[in-house]
């Protein structure tokens, strides 16, 4: 198969290979093939949550390069991000407390909640301890890279994973050289509400 040569230059910059379980399939290396043969010169593989995929191009690309490709890898995170962390463990730690509180009330006082009331508080309660929004965050530098490791790092810490890592503008902040940042896709930051 020749190389095609694409009408307009393209460089994708949110793709998921097969470690973005449910979101992405093919190996990291078969997409990097991919889009060479379709006349891309580059392409950021951008898993939900982690860089796993990097152990894959980083030797396809010197294989790439071995035969004479010229094709660039972009190393990247489709990261979970909230605007803050703190806020969000504040308020899972709230609905936390007012469950127990209506469990002791109903425990003490005999009374029940009306069904309707209860299945509210179970779906608030998860829809909070769920949030998360989507953010691109690319490497620009080696520092970059530095910096998106930390940042997927401490977003596999207690205080910030709740079945999914995630980051907030303070973490950014203290991590962003070498950084750049999308809004991703309709899951992104900006997409919606917290």
């Amino acid at each position: 198969m020749s190389r095609k040569t694409p009408l307009i230059p393209f460089v994708n910059l949110h793709g998921h290979s097969t470690f973005s379980i449910n979101d992405g399939f093919g190996f990291p290396q078969e997409h990097m093939d991919f889009a060479y043969d379709n006349g891309c010169d580059a392409l950021a593989l951008t898993d939900h949550g982690h860089a796993n995929g990097m152990s894959y191009q980083v030797p396809h690309a010197k294989k790439m390069k071995a035969e004479g490709k010229d094709f660039k890898p972009i190393f990247g995170v489709e990261a979970y991000f909230l605007p803050s962390i703190e806020e969000w463990q504040t308020e899972v730690d709230e609905l936390k407390q007012d469950k127990k509180e209506a469990r002791k009330l109903r425990k003490h006082t005999g009374t029940m909640e009306s069904e309707d009331e209860g299945e509210t508080k179970e779906k608030d309660s998860k829809r909070v301890r769920n949030r998360r929004r989507h953010l691109i965050l690319l490497a620009q530098s080696q520092k970059g890279l530095s910096n998106i490791f930390k940042l997927i790092s401490e977003s596999f810490t207690e205080n910030n994973f709740y079945r999914f890592p995630r980051i907030d503008y303070k973490l950014l902040e203290k991590y962003n050289e070498g950084v750049m940042a999308s809004s991703a896709c309709l899951g992104g930051g900006y997409a919606g509400d917290y």
